[in-house]
């Protein structure tokens, strides 16, 4: 079975009282804008619902719900926390947590949510996946090595088994091995842009450059939104010497607006612009910012300094 988004459980209030009812039907509101896709203004509305019924695990797990499909991971986790408690949502709730965990690459944290998973949900693909790269990223060998013969078991053609194996191949430096895995698994599973991604990278290290723009262009007709693509793309025309363009995939890479205005989407951002200061053998300072209470949180401040003769310049 191939990946799936986390599915859909709007689980709408009871009402109680005239306070209840304004609360559920703010929950419902927002259940039809997330069924419209309008995700940003569900959230206002689960919010709202929210504040009205704090203790309701049902709209927590909305809130969480929403913010998890808006990329704002960090801020997901507490009302998915408070959402574990209520059975009808648990266990998409955990799984959630996992991802995030996941995301954030917190893969201690990732194994105490997934292994926490009952039943069969502890032996989804995804789930699998995720453990083996848990534990192999924890230095459990054993563990991540019985995760993968679960998975090769359970699920012997699925899309990250394929990923997987590319990644094997690209690590031994079998790049056409690991191409030919990477393509399998998009085949298996079409709408997973990160594959299409890792082919374009193997072949941007190999300096194939139209081969790597072609896959490339095909993660983002996936995945829009993905900072470092565009990034890699701008890196493909400096080096053909085509500046107009590379400066309009600079301009693409900060200006992504789903993702992008997350702490978390700035600071992808960031590692991009602190690889590329320190490959230029720039020094680097990167400051997190320290949001004052009332104030929502940002990203990074990076900056990058080149010593040399002349006069103090800015380059922007």
């Amino acid at each position: 079975m191939a990946r799936r988004a986390a599915p859909v459980m709007l689980l709408l209030a009871a009402a109680l009282g005239a306070g209840a009812q304004s609360a559920a039907e703010r929950n419902r509101r927002g259940t039809e804008f997330l069924e419209k896709g309008d995700v940003a203004r569900a959230l206002v509305e689960f919010q709202a619902a929210a504040r009205l019924r704090p203790e309701d695990p049902a709209i927590q797990f909305n809130v969480g719900l929403a913010l998890f499909r808006l990329g704002r991971y960090r801020e997901a986790l507490a009302p998915l926390g408070k959402s574990l408690a209520y059975a009808p949502s648990a266990a998409q709730a955990r799984y959630m947590r996992g991802v995030i965990r996941f995301e954030l690459r917190d893969f201690a944290g990732c194994v105490r949510e997934l292994e926490a998973l009952g039943g069969e949900g502890r032996y989804g693909e995804h789930v699998l996946y995720m453990l083996v790269e848990s534990y192999r990223n924890l230095n459990d060998t054993r563990r991540s090595q019985a995760a993968f013969a679960e998975l090769n078991a359970r699920h012997p053609d699925s899309a990250f088994l394929h990923k997987l194996m590319g990644m094997a191949h690209e690590w031994q430096g079998d790049d056409s091995k690991a191409i030919e895995e990477f393509a399998h698994a998009l085949r298996v599973n079409p709408r997973m842009p990160e594959m299409a991604f890792a082919i374009g990278y193997i072949y941007f290290k190999q300096k194939r450059w139209e081969e790597a723009r072609a896959w490339f262009a095909k993660e983002l007709t996936l995945e829009p939104c993905s900072a470092k693509t565009h990034h890699y793309l701008g890196e493909i025309a400096f080096a053909e010497e085509r500046l107009d363009e590379y400066g309009e995939a600079l301009r693409e890479t900060v200006s992504i607006d789903c993702g992008s205005y997350t702490p978390e989407g700035v600071n992808r951002v960031a590692d991009l612009c602190q690889a590329r200061f320190e490959a230029g053998g720039w020094t680097v300072e990167r400051i997190p910012h320290r949001a004052a209470e009332g104030e929502p949180q940002l990203g990074d401040l990076v900056i990058g300094r080149l010593g040399g003769s002349g006069r103090p310049r800015v380059l922007m």
